[in-house]
């Protein structure tokens, strides 16, 4: 099991990407049984970030289950 903040998720995809590591990222979250993302939708994201945010969100449904807490 995974947990954070969607923008910490976000932010670790970013990170990954620009230190040429996505690929490692992609294989470590896919093999969590249960990714929890907290705060989905709280702060608006960029194209780029919406994009690897929608990417995070298939390949997860190929692998394994997601839990958005969108908040009250």
């Amino acid at each position: 099991m995974a947990f954070g903040t969607a923008a910490e998720f976000v932010n670790e995809l970013i990170n990954a990407r620009d230190e040429r590591r996505p690929l490692r990222l992609q294989r470590q979250l896919s093999k969590v049984k249960l990714l929890i993302i907290e705060e989905l939708g709280f702060v608006p994201l960029s194209k780029t970030r919406a994009e690897l945010q929608f990417e995070l969100f298939s390949q997860r449904d190929e692998h394994g289950s997601i839990r958005a807490d969108l908040g009250s």
